[in-house]
């Protein structure tokens, strides 16, 4: 028998069950509306204390999977472009990640801090309506509601809708009717995801804005 032959064959171990991206990829499948402990173990196939391996709580797993969807693709350049489409173009970019993932709205305004791309994002709007001439108080205020606008809408949303497509029915249904012209507005201009509707509530912010740069 040779060395070789008499060496006994050295053991590799048991490959593990599972690893972090496994679990986040489960996580992004399930979505933030249904996300839970026991439904990502449940989908990857794997007990509770192999996921606590990999992360310490379900919030630490929503921490990283609003990291994971929230990137700096999302959001448009800043470098080109009147501001006051830069901060429509931002609003856009907000609602539209938030109607593509939901649960995610909600998701955020519970951690203690907003993605890195966001706050990114954030910065660079900022900085381009300070070149434009506003104050540091108004390009604050501008961004920070760029950002508000295209989050309400998922912020009110639950089974039965999404915020202002709800409350368009509201005032539609009203047993005390609201005036015509307002009726007419609810009825025609609140789309269903709302997205126009969000970005005509932003302009109307420009609008303020601009009045404010001018005087």
């Amino acid at each position: 028998m040779t060395e070789t032959e008499s060496r006994p064959a050295r053991r590799t171990g048991r490959p593990p069950l599972t690893d972090r991206a496994t679990l986040l990829a489960a996580a992004r499948e399930l979505g933030f509306s249904d996300l839970t402990v026991g439904a990502v173990t449940a989908r990857v196939g794997v007990k509770y204390s192999t996921f606590y391996r990999h992360f310490p709580s379900l919030e630490a797993l929503v921490a990283a999977l609003v990291d994971d969807v929230v990137t700096d693709d999302v959001f448009p350049a800043t470098d080109e472009g009147r501001w006051q489409e830069q901060m429509l173009a931002f609003a856009a970019a907000t609602f539209d990640v938030m109607a593509e993932h939901p649960g995610l709205a909600p998701a955020m305004v519970r951690l203690p801090e907003s993605p890195d791309a966001m706050m990114s994002a954030f910065r660079r709007l900022t900085d381009r309506l300070l070149e434009a001439g506003f104050t540091a108080e108004d390009a604050a205020l501008g961004a920070s509601t760029a950002i508000q606008m295209g989050m309400q809408p998922w912020l009110a949303a639950n089974s039965s809708g999404i915020g202002d497509v709800r409350r368009r029915d509201q005032v539609l249904e009203s047993t005390e009717p609201f005036d015509a012209q307002i009726r007419s507005v609810f009825r025609d201009r609140i789309d269903d995801p709302p997205r126009s509707w969000t970005l005509s509530r932003v302009e109307l912010v420009v609008a303020g804005l601009e009045t404010r740069l001018a005087s």
